[in-house]
């Protein structure tokens, strides 16, 4: 189940880039001294002099553009032969310009399309129990679902066995999640073999934990859920419009009943640019005691230690 959400803009710094004279377009921006020769008529200029990388302050420049609305969300970014006339620099240094602002969040990159500024991000709150659906749903934003498969899947042993039922075979539900048209999640789930008794229509129209408890009559009370980042890869990249190697955050989700029997096991496959995943803990907090001090053992071959706050 998943969380209470809020939507919300993450906070964006604005950048200032000095004025400096640009130089004539070359291969290699790196190897190249700063030039007095005046850049592309309307183009911001770029200081050649500064420590600061020249695709770093081309970053920081459609930063401040995207801060004060020169670029809308959802709004196309030049394309990279535009950037490069405008700030007479190589494609290469474009290129690491647009890769930095990707890892930032500011832009998110659609396969064959170009590069567009991101849209506001979905705030998910893991505390709750609360279906993916929903919690799109609880901050006013109503999702539309693809369903891909639903079908009769093998799964491990050791799978069947946590549902019950280990000689029967399991079923895989595989369903795209779409705001705005766009793709945001793939969701793949496993489900008991109860699920034999569902027919297409209902696994296309309800959320997972519906099935589960509205259709099927199976309980869940608790959820253990585990985040981490993978690169996309070629299928699950195809699905959700992405180059193989593009980022993503990875949800792993299982589900209990009472008793401990499995419900579901199911894995999110998010796009990190529009989602944040959030967790208020409470105290008090356990903090050691001590820790060692490397350069005091490595000094005189003693264990030192110095109290930690």
């Amino acid at each position: 189940m998943q969380a209470n959400s809020a939507k919300n803009a993450s906070p964006r710094k604005r950048a200032t880039v000095r004025s400096d004279p640009a130089r004539a377009n070359r291969d290699d921006d790196s190897k190249t001294p700063a030039a007095t020769r005046p850049a592309a008529e309307g183009a911001p200029l770029l200081n050649r002099e500064s420590a600061v990388a020249l695709y770093m302050q081309i970053a920081d420049r459609l930063r401040s553009d995207i801060d004060a609305g020169v670029f809308a969300a959802d709004s196309k970014l030049p394309a990279e032969n535009e950037l490069t006339r405008r700030f007479d620099v190589s494609r290469v240094t474009v290129r690491q310009a647009i890769a930095q602002l990707l890892a930032e969040g500011y832009v998110v990159s659609k396969q064959g399309k170009g590069t567009f500024v991101s849209r506001q991000k979905f705030l998910h709150d893991l505390k709750p129990m609360r279906g993916f659906y929903d919690a799109l749903v609880a901050q006013g934003v109503e999702p539309k679902t693809k369903l891909l498969e639903f079908k009769p899947a093998s799964a491990p042993e050791n799978v069947r066995q946590a549902f019950g039922s280990p000689g029967d075979d399991c079923f895989q539900l595989k369903r795209l999640y779409l705001v705005d048209e766009e793709p945001i999640a793939l969701v793949i789930s496993t489900l008991p073999p109860e699920a034999s008794g569902l027919t297409w229509e209902q696994a296309n129209r309800n959320p997972i934990y519906v099935l589960l408890e509205n259709l099927l009559g199976l309980s869940v009370t608790r959820a253990e859920m585990r985040i981490r980042a993978r690169s996309a890869g070629t299928s699950v990249g195809q699905l959700l419009g992405l180059p193989p190697r593009a980022a993503l955050l990875v949800l792993e989700r299982e589900s209990f009943a009472g008793d401990g029997a499995l419900r579901e096991r199911t894995t999110f496959y998010i796009r990190p640019e529009n989602y944040e995943f959030s967790l208020s803990v409470q105290g008090p907090l356990p903090v050691g005691s001590s820790i060692k001090n490397v350069s005091a053992t490595a000094g005189n071959g003693r264990e030192g230690k110095s109290s930690a706050n």
